[in-house]
């Protein structure tokens, strides 16, 4: 018995890896056999297979025939025809946008007279080293590599090498965490996928020894995903090529080329890099990195973004053919590379490191230390993490603690339920990184959009609403108590929380909380571990005041929950409109969960996507929660962010939100209130009585440097180039050694009056023909000014014109009398 269907591709990047993954993921469930033909370039696909869709090239408007042949064929051609019409469009997700495009250098560099080529800006940054280039590995052809000469011991080679390679897959998924962990298990994909498989047996069946087989296979899938039209594709190649090399050097460690000694500073050339290769270069020497090839899209250039490595592809060899050996600098956020640059760009360039050197130190300095509001009001911010690694970047970043430990991923890729001492392992190195910080470890929340192999589940219209999570517990009991005893073990190392994810009823709760009982008297633990419920469930916040009785911490799942209240789900971008964690109905229902769970004295955190974001803050500190965890990366900023508030007001712009119509009106709101808060035009930090500048160009960068770290402007290349428009209509040196640079300029954040004081007069084009030692800058934004830009340069401009002020300004060393004599003769003029 066959079925039929049709699909027009609705994926804007076709079907790529992971749009392919949850197509096989899905029809893996069915006897059926599924095919698909691409009527574009009659390519037929094995919808259980992740190789044979993407080698399929199926790109957006691909008109796709769909074959179903077997068992339940017509069910089967019903649920994959809802799939395509509700799932798949939300499959993809959008090429990631470049970094800032190549640009003008600014002038005080372009003064210098360099020479740069240059590339495609791949990853911010800016670094100094030694040109070198990598020896890469090189695919060897098939016909190179020696024919079998025992079939079953081939196979059997091959079989060896894909388990030895998937349990290195899987661990490095495992401890290495983030981007990385992601490479792992997408590579993890492909090594497991059947009909990759397959075509490695059949090598081996048409006589290709164990290692020419891979060649062939690899050779295989590199020529149908060369011909692709979409880039996005093409760049799929590279993740073959790794597998394949990874293979072969299981099977024939002869063919690997020899390790390379890098210089203390390297700035890396390669044709193209993979992403296994990129990860075993040692990262404390290599500083940047040069690709001929490689794409925003490829998981190199997505691992590189993640260790804050500059790079720069589409650098052909021949560009830097003449540099290599010799120093070098790479200028990710401009785009472009200076080969054997001279030491006026090598010194221009050290103040550069020297500067961003200087934000990151003050980004830490202002994001470290407790996390309260600027009433003191205390505000956990804990880490999200599925590993060891992830943790160890959260503490890194100031973590008070993890807020969620996510579990399933020691089950996702498991062919059975991951054992009890495994389990201790893992969750004990997390206890001892947090050195007594609290960890909330989540028990494995399998089911929805997370399916494992171990804990098989049947096919479900809706799995959201369906067999996930506890409700899976009971059948699986056995799983269940096994990862209870490995907390329970870990608890005895520091302080841990137990948390049950999507518990709907008390009778869950109770049944959780029995067999956590049960267990820890098993063990022996004389000290009760704390136990706590994923609040995700609007069932619960009926019953506040019961499971207050029953549990003793909550923790919201804002991602489910919104969904849930709402009824939307958060992959159906047709009902996008209507899950918003901000709207008003979700925080009121918040808020009221919030009083009642204090009320009766016990902890709520919320660890769902709305914890790192900017409008929500305000309104979390209002409500008084006492924890929000979110990934690494967001806690500095978000620390440095709840500084700026103060909790009272916070309470206050809860209230009218509440009274809002939706999350728009919410976000206008809190985008007005939650303004920068005013700065002093003048302060301390903006002095900068020794400046040793010498010329004009780079008396004006460095003054919008200072804007810039103080972070009163927020493009420090538009602020200079502003500043340099005015300088073209006229000089803005007035004589007596004295300039006033100054623009009113949309990279203003704060109106700022700086003052330089030159060790060295610098020639300014001014009025009377002195050179300058003197700078004062002055910066409006362009949108608030009004006639205040206008009235401080006159004031300004009259008091140079006093040598009594002149001769004070020059005179005076101590910062803080300058900056006294400096308010006092400009009262009045703001």
């Amino acid at each position: 018995m066959s079925h039929s269907l049709t699909l027009i591709c609705p994926l804007p990047n076709g079907i790529h890896a992971r749009p392919a993954s949850r197509i096989a993921e899905f029809c893996a469930g069915f006897g059926a056999a599924i095919r698909w033909r691409n009527q574009r370039n009659g390519q037929w696909a094995d919808a259980k297979s992740v190789l044979s869709l993407i080698a399929g090239d199926i790109l957006f408007n691909d008109v796709v025939d769909i074959e179903i042949d077997g068992e339940g064929a017509a069910r089967v051609a019903d649920e994959l025809g809802r799939f395509l019409r509700q799932t798949l469009p939300c499959c993809d997700e959008p090429v990631a946008a470049a970094p800032a495009a190549s640009r003008a250098l600014p002038r005080s560099l372009a003064e210098l007279s360099p020479s740069p080529c240059f590339g495609q800006p791949a990853g911010q940054g800016v670094a100094i080293g030694e040109l070198c280039v990598h020896r890469g590995f090189r695919m060897p052809e098939p016909a190179e590599l020696p024919l079998s000469t025992d079939r079953d011991a081939d196979l059997a080679a091959l079989a060896v090498a894909r388990r030895t390679l998937a349990e290195q897959l899987r661990q490095q998924a495992e401890h290495q965490g983030g981007e990385a962990a992601g490479v792992s298990r997408a590579h993890l994909a492909i090594l497991s996928d059947p009909d990759f498989r397959a075509r490695l047996d059949a090598a081996v069946a048409d006589g290709a020894g164990p290692a020419r087989a891979v060649a062939v296979v690899v050779a295989h899938y590199r020529a149908q995903l060369s011909k692709s039209a979409s880039e996005y594709l093409r760049e799929r190649e590279m993740d073959i090529r790794d597998v394949g090399r990874r293979l072969l050097e299981a099977l024939a460690p002869e063919i690997q080329r020899a390790g390379e000694a890098l210089p203390e500073a390297a700035l890396l050339w390669a044709e193209d890099l993979a992403p296994s290769e990129l990860l075993a270069l040692d990262r404390d020497k290599v500083k940047g990195l040069l690709l001929a090839r490689g794409g925003l899209t490829s998981h190199t250039i997505i691992l590189a973004r993640a260790f804050s490595l500059p790079v720069l592809t589409g650098v052909q060899r021949a560009a830097i053919a003449d540099g290599i050996g010799r120093t070098a600098v790479l200028d990710a956020g401009l785009g472009a590379l200076f080969q054997s640059p001279d030491t006026v760009v090598l010194d221009y360039y050290r103040e550069e490191e020297a500067l961003l050197a200087a934000q990151r130190q003050r980004l830490a300095k202002a994001s470290g230390g407790i996390a309260a509001s600027a009433d003191g009001h205390r505000l956990e911010l804990a880490v999200n993490i599925a590993s060891a690694a992830e943790a160890q970047q959260g503490f890194a970043q100031g973590a008070d603690g993890v807020g969620l430990f996510r579990t399933e991923m020691l089950f996702m890729d498991a062919d059975e339920p991951p054992g009890e001492d495994e389990q201790f392992q893992c969750y004990a190195e997390v206890v001892r990184l947090a050195a007594g910080r609290p960890v909330i470890i989540r028990t494995f929340d399998i089911g929805g959009d997370k399916p494992a192999r171990c804990l098989p589940a049947p096919q479900e219209s809706n799995p959201f609403l369906g067999y996930r999570a506890i409700r899976m517990y009971p059948d699986q009991e056995a799983a269940f108590r096994a990862q209870l005893r490995a907390i329970l073990r870990a608890s005895a190392l520091g302080p841990v929380k137990v948390m049950i994810p999507m518990v709907a009823t008390l009778g869950e709760a109770r049944w959780a909380r029995r067999l956590l009982e049960e267990e820890r008297a098993a063990l022996g633990r004389a000290e009760p571990v704390p136990l706590g419920i994923m609040l995700e469930v609007p069932s619960v916040l009926f019953q506040l005041d019961a499971f207050c009785r029953e549990v003793d911490f909550f923790s919201v799942g804002s991602n489910d929950l919104t969904q849930y209240l709402f009824a939307a789900d958060r992959d159906n971008e047709r009902v996008g409109n209507l899950y918003d964690s901000l709207h008003p109905a979700f925080l009121a229902a918040l808020n009221q969960a919030a009083a009642t769970i204090h009320r009766h004295g016990r902890w709520i955190g919320l660890c769902g996507e709305a914890a790192a974001a900017p409008h929500a803050l305000p309104l979390f500190l209002g409500m008084g929660l006492d924890e929000l965890s979110m990934s690494a990366p967001s806690l500095q900023e978000c620390r440095r962010r709840l500084r700026e508030l103060d909790a009272d007001r916070c309470r206050e712009l809860l209230g009218r939100a509440l009274a809002c119509a939706d999350g728009a009106e919410v976000r206008a709101l809190v985008a007005a209130a939650a303004a920068r808060p005013a700065l002093p035009m003048l302060t301390a930090d903006c002095l900068m009585p020794d400046a040793a500048w010498g010329s004009k160009a780079a008396a004006i960068k460095g003054l919008v440097d200072r804007l810039w770290l103080l972070e009163r402007c927020d493009d420090r290349y538009g602020m200079e180039e502003d500043l340099w428009l005015r300088e073209q209509a006229y000089s803005t040196g007035l004589g007596h050694g004295f300039a006033i640079p100054h623009a009113k300029s949309g990279h203003v954040l704060h109106p700022t009056l700086c003052l330089a004081r030159l060790a060295q007069p610098v020639d300014w084009g001014a009025s009377d023909g002195q050179p300058v030692d003197m700078v004062l800058l002055l910066a409006f934004n362009a949108a608030d000014a009004g006639a205040a830009h206008l009235k401080f340069f006159s004031r300004l401009a009259r008091l140079v014109m006093h040598e009594d002020f002149r001769q004070a300004l020059r005179a005076e060393r101590d910062p803080e009398r300058l900056l006294a004599l400096l308010r006092d003769r400009l009262e009045g003029a703001a």
